[in-house]
């Protein structure tokens, strides 16, 4: 198996990274909502697959958003703002994403169905950290069962990072009106009927 920094290393040659930094800031907070989110993950996650040039294959299953096609592993992806690098100054930050939620149907003490790498993005970097690292007794990051969810207690040593703020360019956001062309696409779709 490749290693989280390998795989970073090569995954980041793929990705179109402004373009990645370009649409998730345009998009920014109007997809917050608790009805919009899952329209911003979609975004989110569907944007890798096209500035991957497909090489990540977006699946949308349970436990894994996408197949890397060059490699065949089950990648998952989790976007949180600021989620890796504090916004202003830009410091390292141990995030703990929710890597699985059962919604109250889970009765196992392990993760089921685990993805071999986890991204973790923001709106300006993305880093990975594989299955293996929760298991690895070198590293401090481990999986924890909160409820009905698993959350990556995750340390900033134990990232491989794709690309940091510092890699980005000058981002100049597109003003994009999701909701309102949501909206437009919707009546559309309601008075062709």
């Amino acid at each position: 198996m490749i290693s989280d920094e390998e795989y970073a290393s090569d995954l980041v040659a793929s990705i179109d990274v402004d373009r990645y930094a370009t649409l998730v800031q345009s998009v920014g907070n109007q997809l917050n909502g608790r009805k919009d989110r899952f329209d911003k993950s979609d975004i989110i996650e569907r944007c890798l697959e096209v500035y991957t040039d497909g090489r990540l294959e977006w699946v949308d299953d349970e436990g894994r958003d996408f197949v890397d096609t060059k490699y065949g592993c089950d990648v998952e992806f989790k976007y949180e703002s600021d989620m890796l690098f504090t916004n202003v100054r830009k410091d390292e930050r141990d995030p703990n994403p929710r890597l699985h939620n059962s919604l109250g149907t889970n009765e196992k003490d392990e993760l089921p169905n685990p993805a071999e790498f986890y991204l973790l993005g923001q709106q300006d970097a993305i880093g990975v950290v594989s299955y293996g690292v929760f298991a690895d007794d070198s590293k401090r990051s481990r999986l924890v069962q909160e409820g009905d969810a698993f959350i990556g207690d995750l340390y900033t040593e134990d990232i491989a990072f794709l690309f940091t703020p510092e890699d980005v360019d000058d981002v100049d956001t597109v003003d994009v009106n999701y909701k309102e062309r949501k909206m437009e696409m919707q009546m559309e779709l309601i008075q062709s009927i």
